[in-house]
Formats: C-alpha cells, structure tokens, sequence
C-alpha cells in the first residue's frame, strides 16, 4: 500500500491547528475548539529530518513539521536543569510499530515519559455532577463537628441525588437535618442543585447566603461556587448538542461575573483549598474573553517556571495547545501571530513561528526574513533559540546551506544535549547534507556519541544511514559493527534499495532481531519472484524456517509483529487452472522464462496470495516524487523491474501461438482484472492519478476480450465461466 494518504486527505489527518498558517490570530483572540491529534492508523513518518509541513510522527528534533506539544515540551526541557536521559525503549500504540525509535506520537512520547500519569481533561468546565459525594465534601462533612452521625448519612443520600435525580426537598431526608451546621450543608445541596440544574439565579442567591457561614467549609466553598457559576454560564448558550463550539455565543456577563468571583475569593481566601484552582480558572476566563495576550503571558511565565523533566509540563503543553494553538489556529492565514504583539512571550512565539515555517498553499502565510527580523527584541534573553529560528526559516525556505552552517557553529562533541542544542546540529547536518559536504557523514558520527539514546540518537542514525546510503555505502549500515541500532531504520532499507547480497546477508544472521531477518527474508523472495531472478529464488526459498507465518497478511510490513514469509512456501497456487508449487513454477520460468503456462501460474500465486496492490515500504507517498533527503530514496540496488498480472495476460493474448487453454485462462484473467470496480487491479500499486489511468485498458478493449474469449473458445470453462465484463 502506498507508505501516504493521498493529497486530496491530507489536510484529514492533520490536527486542527497545525496548519501552516499562522494560527494564532484567530484562536489567540477569539475562541480555539478542541484541537484532535492524530489517531489515523495511516499514519506512516516519512523518513526524513525536518519535516516542513505536519507529520504525524514527531521528532526529537524541534521542527515545523512537529505536533506543536511536542515543540513545547522540548524547549521547556531545553531551559531546565539537565536531568537523567531516560533508559527507556520508546514506547508506541499498536498502529505506531511503524514509528521504530526514531519518531514518537504525543501520546507515545507522554507514555514513555510518564508511563502512568494521565494528561487531564484541560477543557473540562469543572461542572459536570458528580452522583456520589466527592472526597472532599465527605472529608468535610466527617470533620465537622455538632452534626449527629443520622444527618450526617441523610446528608450524604441527598449530595448522591443533587445533579443526577430529583432531590425531595420537604421529604424525610431533609426532614431530618436540624442542627445550626447540617442546615447549612443542606443549603450548600440546595444551591447546589439548581446549579447543575443550570439556574443560575437560585444558585446564586443560595451559595451567597452561605459565605458567613459557620461551616468554614461551605463557608469557602459557598465563596468559590459564583466562578463555577460564572463559567458554565458563560458557555451554556455556545455549546451545541454535540460538543461544537461558538466563540459568538458566549455570555459576556457570565464571563465578568467569573473574573469577580475569582477576586473575591482569593482576597478572602489567599491560601484557601481552591487556591490553586481558582488561579487555574483565571486562565479559562482569559481564554472565553478572548485576551490572548495576557493569558499567554500568563503560560510563558509558566512555561519557564515548570520543569520540562515533570508531568507537569506534558500537561501544561496540552493546555497551551488547545487555549493558543487550537482547532481554528488556521482560519486567518496572512496574519503573523498575535504572540509577536505581546513583546514578552519568546518562547511561545517560537512555536508559533514554527508552525508559520510549514509548507502551505498561501505563501504570504509563512514566516519572512523579514518577520523574524522584527522578533529579535523579543529572543534578546534567547540568542541560540532566534538563531536556530533563523536558521530553520532559512532551511525551510530552501536558501544557502553555507549560510545556515554560519548560523549554527558546529558543536557536535558534547557529551549530552539538551534538546535546543540537540535541535541546533541536526539542523547543521541537514545544511551539511545539502551542501553535500564530504564531512557529513564524520558530523552524524561525532553527534551520535552525545545524543541521548532516547528519541535523540535514532535520529542522528537517520541522517548518518541517509548520507551512507546517498554514497552506496549501505555495506557499512549492514555491517557487524555498525552504528546504525535502530532496526526500523535497516527495515526501510532492506525493502527499498538492498542488493540481494546484503538481503540474504541479514536474511541468515542469527545474531539479528528475528524481525528484520524476516522483512529480508520477504523482500529477498518478493522481489526474486517478482523481478524475474527465478533460479535465485528456487535457492533462496530454503532460507523459510518451517514454521515462517502465513497470516499476518500484506498491510505493512513494518508495522505488522510477523512478515508472512511462509506465504512463499505453504501459499496457495491453484485454483482451477492447473498450476504447481511456487518454487516449481520458478524453476520452470528459470529455464524457460517465457514459458506461458508457468507465467500464467506466477500470476495465479500473486492473485491467491493476497499480492495483487501489495507494494513494499516506498519513500515515495501518492504523488510525490520521492526527495533525495529521504532514506529508501535512492536507486534500488536489487536489478529489474517487476512484473505485473496484466502484463503476463496481455503478453499471452497477444500470442496467437499460445495454446488455446492458455490463451482463454489469460482472456478470462485480463478481463477479471477489471471486476467489480472496473479498474485495474492487477498492474500492481499505483503512486499517482496519472499511473492508475495508464494501467487501464480501456471499455472497448476489454469488451474485445470478452468477445475473443466467448468466440474463439465458446468450449472452453474459461468462456462458460464469464458472464460479464467491467
């Protein structure tokens, strides 16, 4: 299968927000909705440094093509203290097998950071009811003292009713309730309820009542309420039925009466138990007002106050990414971030300038020299941050590699890098690499020796197997010895450009993970098969272990845990028309290459197999052509070219010298080629619109088959077997 989604789906894998444009505009003064991350099982890095549009596989390396949250994260860990490099194995979904060491999803950089933190639900309006009593209001209610244990559990029966079901004020429950503090709390449920009950008018006329009360609990509690109030007030007439959002909907005075809520309550209660939250919520109200800047200066105080080594900078990354850079961070396109008006926010503006560096449509969107220019008062305290921006604008923008080189000295003998300076050489290998700089490959060297084993050196591994493989040294990626640990990286290799020398040198090294073995296993009879190396194959098929998988199927054989490589030996090769095994069947075309029946056969195995659109890994997506800065990118090493059914079909109906059952089968085949879809489905994967038209015959030409067959030989089961043709 193709290793992209189509240009034409693009834009649905990629998350709202990360466009290229200049996305803070909108969001940053107006509303963000809930920006979505990418969960399409397609998702399939390209292999390469520096993506220059959104990749859904992200990178250690700060770049444009970064999902923003990770840009965060690794420049806040870029300004904290060093920490230990984490020891452990990058850890990935089921759908990122693909992903190897060196690319990482948000959510798999977050589990393998933080394996059991959860990141918190940071649009949550903190008003949905909660049917049984929470902790704390339990807590309260233990601690208080001159309630009777009776009001005490008919006051937690009514807290377990209040927002879920209709509490009977007058009934016997709160009948019983007659001490000074139980009315009290009975009070607060009342407020309460109507508040879950979205009247907002009763709840606030009930939890005013109750600031002066004794209770110290319903006291501060009763103080906090009116900012809950103002809150979902705020948003009750903007939010659809489905979730959906409208920033024009919401309720100014809502928003006002929140703000005040949230004075009132930390003058009373400075140190209170809703402290924290309350401050937490000031955020929020900035958000629904629509004060984009304050609030980020608010989230780059943050930002540099947080340690980017604890959870909760992960946390504070996904806030920032749905408050500032959220779901319609695209909708005004020529405008430079409004992070660039606040003067004081350089971190954030960094990320914004990142996502102004993807690739677009609208050039005006993107970031210009002179844009960057008009920043340099802003990064005065972040001289090595503007450089490395200077220096990625530049890259991006496709300017001299010898110039980007003078922006970032080389530095490449540390022995550890925080991520900013990690960031800043490979960015200096990928001008070297550019420039063509025969130092290159020495550079990708001498980085690895620092670079952190975790996400870091992988893909320093990259950029070293990309130049190795650009000189046709893919002799020293194989090797024994070999720098290249990432085995992802060799995978992509085996399947794009290995010789079959080095196919059968993997294929029969036990000291290789069984994995790799197997993807050169694959790809070294796929191909023999395939590119007409028959006798090569009859050898090559002994390299099967006797219980090789039959099942995983053909999708992708990265990501897939087992290759199907027993396919070649245990896969079926008849179904009607006479054929044998596989491996006889090559070694009759070994012989007799234009053998018809055997061919005919070939064809049968590619058809009962599951191989008809089946492709190996490709550095090339639908309609690209494949950038020589990408790894698998370069001549494939193994000769010929592969061979199709239609092509086998239209060779033996163009033989009138073929025999008359095997001229029907090839008439029957080439037009069953075309059912139900009426495309082509046996001219192998098509990498572009103008491929697949080419590989079509055309209605005419088929119904010319159809008619040859039924004419010529009206006997046969062949022509007594097709009814139709597509």
């Amino acid at each position: 299968m193709p290793r992209r989604l189509p240009k034409l789906m693009k834009h649905m894998r990629e998350r709202a927000g990360f466009k290229a444009a200049a996305g803070a505009g909108l969001a940053f003064f107006g509303l963000a909705g809930v920006a979505w991350a990418c969960a399409d099982s397609s998702c399939y890095p390209e292999w390469r440094l520096g993506a220059a549009d959104y990749d859904c596989a992200g990178q250690a390396m700060i770049n444009p093509g970064n999902d923003t949250r990770i840009n965060l994260l690794l420049l806040m860990q870029s300004i904290s203290a060093p920490a230990v490099a984490p020891s452990a194995t990058a850890r990935k979904t089921a759908d990122e097998a693909q992903f190897g060491q060196t690319f990482m999803s948000w959510q798999g950089l977050r589990a393998t950071l933080w394996p059991q933190a959860a990141a918190p639900d940071t649009n949550a309006d903190y008003s949905e009811p909660a049917c049984l009593p929470p902790n704390d209001f339990a807590a309260a209610l233990s601690a208080e003292s001159g309630i009777p244990v009776a009001e005490r559990d008919a006051i937690l029966a009514i807290r377990a009713k209040v927002g879920c079901e209709t509490v009977t004020w007058d009934g016997a429950e709160a009948g019983a309730i007659s001490s000074a503090k139980g009315s009290e709390y009975l009070a607060y449920l009342k407020a309460a309820d109507a508040f879950y009950a979205g009247e907002w008018a009763t709840a606030r006329s009930g939890f005013a009542a109750l600031t002066s009360a004794k209770s110290s609990w319903v006291a501060e509690t009763a103080r906090y309420m009116p900012i809950r109030i103002g809150l979902r007030a705020a948003v009750a007439d903007a939010t659809g039925e489905y979730g959906d959002f409208e920033p024009g909907k919401v309720n100014s005075a809502a928003i006002a009466e929140a703000r005040n809520g949230i004075a009132a309550y930390l003058k009373a209660w400075p140190n209170g138990r809703y402290a924290d939250s309350a401050n937490g919520l000031t955020r929020r109200v900035l958000w629904l007002e629509g004060n984009g800047i304050e609030l980020a200066r608010i989230y780059e105080r943050m930002v540099t106050t947080t340690s980017g080594h604890d959870v909760a900078a992960a946390n504070l990354a996904e806030e920032i990414d749905i408050r500032l850079f959220g779901a319609n961070a695209y909708d005004s396109p020529k405008a430079l971030p409004a992070l660039s008006r606040t003067g004081d926010t350089p971190l954030l503006l960094a990320v914004a300038d990142l996502m102004q560096m993807r690739g677009g449509d609208d050039a005006s969107a993107k970031l210009s020299a002179s844009d960057l220019a008009a920043q340099a008062a802003q990064f005065a305290r972040h001289p090595e941050l503007y450089s490395f921006l200077q220096a990625s604008r530049a890259w991006h923008a496709g300017e001299d590699a010898k110039a980007i080189m003078a922006m970032i000295p080389d530095d490449a003998r540390q022995a550890s890098y925080k991520p900013l300076a990690f960031s800043r050489q490979t960015l200096r290998g990928m001008a070297l690499a550019r420039a063509r700089d025969p130092n290159e490959a020495g550079f990708w060297r001498d980085l690895l020796k620092g670079a952190s084993p975790l996400y870091q050196r992988p893909l320093a591994e990259l950029g070293l197997a990309t130049r190795w493989e650009r000189d046709g040294r893919l002799d020293r990626i194989f090797a024994a010895d070999t720098p290249i640990k990432d085995a992802t990286t060799r995978e992509v290799l085996l399947q794009t450009v290995a010789p079959p020398a080095i196919l059968r040198s993997v294929a029969s090294d036990a000291t290789r993970p069984a994995h790799e073995r197997d993807i050169a296993r694959f790809t070294l009879l796929y191909k023999g098969l395939s590119r007409g190396a028959y006798r090569d194959f009859t050898r090559d098929i002994a390299m099967v272990p006797a219980g090789a998988d039959t099942e995983s199927g053909l999708y992708n054989l990265i990501r897939q845990s087992d290759a199907p490589v027993g396919l070649f030996a245990k896969g079926r090769w008849t179904d009607g028309f006479a054929c044998p095994s596989i491996t006889e069947t090559a070694a009759t075309l070994a012989r007799t290459p234009a053998d018809r029946t055997a061919l005919l056969c070939l064809g049968d195995f590619w058809r009962l197999n599951g191989f008809d659109n089946f492709s190996l890994f490709s550095s090339q997506g639908y309609g690209d052509t494949p950038k020589n800065d990408t790894l698998g990118s370069g001549p494939d090493a193994f000769p010929g070219e592969p061979l199709y059914r239609d092509a086998i079909y239209r060779a033996i109906i163009a033989d009138r010298q073929a025999p008359a059952d095997v001229r029907a089968y090839a008439l029957f085949r080439a037009v069953r080629c075309y059912a139900p879809s009426g495309y082509n489905g046996c001219s192998g994967p098509f990498r572009s619109t103008a491929e697949m038209e080419k590989a079509q015959a055309s209605p005419e030409q088929r119904k010319a088959w159809f008619n040859e067959l039924k004419t010529a030989y009206p006997n046969s089961r062949w022509a007594k077997a097709l009814r139709f043709y597509w």
